[in-house]
């Protein structure tokens, strides 16, 4: 039974890579990117029997649009629901590599370079849950509707949005073969991280009909028609959203028959949800009581594990006075970083320490440390730097410039302690400067919908994906008008597009993490955010469920999640 209504949503992060699992993997690592590859099969299939008939995980919010390939879409929590029903070409494993969906394709390989060329050969038994072929006119569909082609409209007229063109934007045609079952790519110019594309993938047939950017707002098999291990049986506004397994499922059956995914924002309520049994997953940033309270329980296996994910202060560099890159200056000197860690995350990670980079995360091999010049606070530089820029501090100690005094709004997701404890602590640190800073925060999934996206905000705290392929995730560093929809602070550089676009057309991954990290000394110099740090996951499940990996930004817990199982302990 399907009950159809809006639910919650939050993400600022974007998830770069998030993949369905295949019960026979194929490796087709790095290399691949710098030389002609081709792709082969190793079974991996397990003879595990299943002792549970289902799984229920802690969702913070729940889905209000399906797809997540569109900006309202783009969600965690679409992904983790959606990569169990829409199939992806290459999903990426725990380890953040690459592996073919072998139960989609049969191969996916680079032919050529000079100019480079894909071809994608599809499963001949990859249909949809309803009876259609999963073919060429698939990703053909995928390309245009993810280029934005003002061919493709919905039925109002507008155009379709995009969460984001790179890659699809150099694409210069894609040629069906052999009954629809093989398509051929061919780009305009070299792109590195072509497994990155047709993740994952819309069934086209559908969104031709009820439309892209809000077709898939109604959560129902005959809308989400699976071409994955699960479809959606059943959801419960407010409650849960219900996966069952997809009978029309050409490959290995999911050993787990039911996945639920349960509304359940609040964690202090975690530990007696598994007590009663009536939780067996959370995969959740991490607090101090959290993973304190998890960590005493019995027969939960519980672990911080690491996130991709890093916490940063935005600018709206659209709006004044943050488009005034001297005021950017002095909120960096005015900031302790290094004491927002130790306040934030010191009591359980102790080896945690602000993120220096914008665009790798701390641990990534490409990362380095870009920002030392503002690891702590420095309020008198922060004072002198206002002066020379012409404001003058009243008797209320308050700066102002033409007579406006400097007040600005920060905005949080008012749902999370530790977040709202960062926005305290930033706020004292500027009205030691003479800014004012006015709280405007906003409950969990607003903040992302309806305000970072409108652009309604001064300052926002938010978190913005990270990972070893940074391609996907550079775009909100693009200029409006290239392949950016997710640019929230509205920052643009003619040099930040340029070796964006130097460094995805690269070759050596070594030469193009070069060239990002160049691009993250720029971003440090003209300051449109701020990272502060990388906020460690809780991992926690039920001891007995067994093939549960590691979650990440870039690789969700739900990659394998056809492959868990369950064995009671004797």
């Amino acid at each position: 039974m399907i009950r159809n209504a809006p639910c919650t949503r939050h993400k600022y992060a974007r998830l770069v890579s998030i993949f369905l699992l295949p019960l026979l993997l194929v490796s087709c690592g790095t290399a691949s990117r710098a030389a002609l590859a081709s792709t082969t099969t190793s079974s991996t299939t397990t003879t595990v029997p299943p002792r549970a008939l289902k799984l229920t995980f802690a969702a913070p919010f729940l889905p209000q649009n399906f797809n997540p390939n569109t900006p309202a879409g783009d969600q965690s929590i679409t992904r983790e629901v959606m990569v169990n029903v829409w199939p992806s070409v290459f999903y990426e494993n725990s380890k953040y590599l690459p592996v073919l969906n072998s139960a989609l394709m049969t191969s996916a390989e680079l032919v050529s370079t000079n100019p480079e060329k894909i071809v994608y050969k599809i499963n001949p038994k990859a249909v949809w849950s309803d009876g259609v072929p999963i073919s060429a006119s698939d990703f053909i569909f995928n390309w245009k509707a993810q280029l934005g082609d003002r061919n493709f409209l919905e039925a109002s007229g507008s155009q379709y949005l995009a969460n984001s063109t790179v890659g699809y934007g150099d694409i210069k045609s894609m040629t069906a073969s052999n009954g629809g079952k093989t398509v051929t790519v061919i780009f305009k110019k070299y792109f590195s991280e072509w497994e990155s594309l047709f993740n994952p993938l819309v069934p086209a047939h559908i969104a031709q009909r009820i439309g892209w950017n809000s077709g898939f707002e109604i959560a129902s098999p005959t809308v989400e028609v699976s071409g994955g291990p699960y479809q959606i049986s059943e959801v419960i506004p407010g409650k849960e959203i219900k996966l069952t397994r997809n009978p029309h499922y050409w490959a290995k059956p999911a050993v787990i028959p039911e996945l639920v995914f349960l509304d359940d924002p609040n964690p202090n309520d975690y530990p007696a949800q598994f007590a009663n049994g009536s939780l067996n997953l959370v995969d959740a940033r991490a607090t101090d009581l959290l993973y304190s309270n998890l960590k005493a329980l019995k027969n939960v296996s519980t672990s911080l594990v690491p996130s991709h994910s890093i916490l940063e202060l935005l600018f709206n560099l659209s709006k004044s006075p943050l488009s005034d890159p001297q005021v950017r200056e002095a909120i960096a000197l005015a900031i302790d970083r290094k004491a927002i860690v130790q306040s934030a995350l010191g009591s359980y990670d102790s080896s945690a320490t602000p993120a220096g980079n914008n665009i790798y995360a701390p641990g990534e091999p490409q990362y380095q440390n870009d920002g030392s010049g503002y690891l702590t606070s420095n309020p008198a530089k922060a004072v002198d730097v206002l002066l020379a820029d012409g404001y003058t501090r009243s008797s209320k100690g308050i700066m102002t410039k033409d007579g406006r005094p400097l007040v600005l709004t920060m905005s949080v997701d008012s749902s999370s302690s530790q977040l709202l404890y960062v926005e305290e602590m930033i706020t004292e640190e500027l009205s030691a400067v003479g800014i004012v800073v006015n709280p405007d925060n906003y409950p969990s999934g607003v903040l992302d919908s309806s305000v970072l996206s409108k652009g309604n905000f001064d300052m926002a705290i938010a978190e913005e994906s990270a990972s070893p392929n940074a391609t996907f995730h550079v775009s909100r560093y693009q200029s409006s008008g290239t392949q950016s929809n997710d640019n929230y602070m509205h920052y643009s550089s003619k040099l930040a597009d340029t070796l964006i676009s130097k460094a995805y057309t690269e070759l050596d991954p070594a030469t193009s993490a070069k060239i990002y990290n160049q691009l993250d000394q720029l971003i440090w110099k003209d300051l449109p955010s701020i990272p502060l740090y990388s906020v460690p996951n809780v991992l926690a499940y039920n001891v007995g469920y067994n093939f549960i990996a590691n979650s990440t930004s870039s690789s969700t817990v739900f990659w394998n999640s056809s492959a868990w199982s369950y064995i009671p302990q004797k």
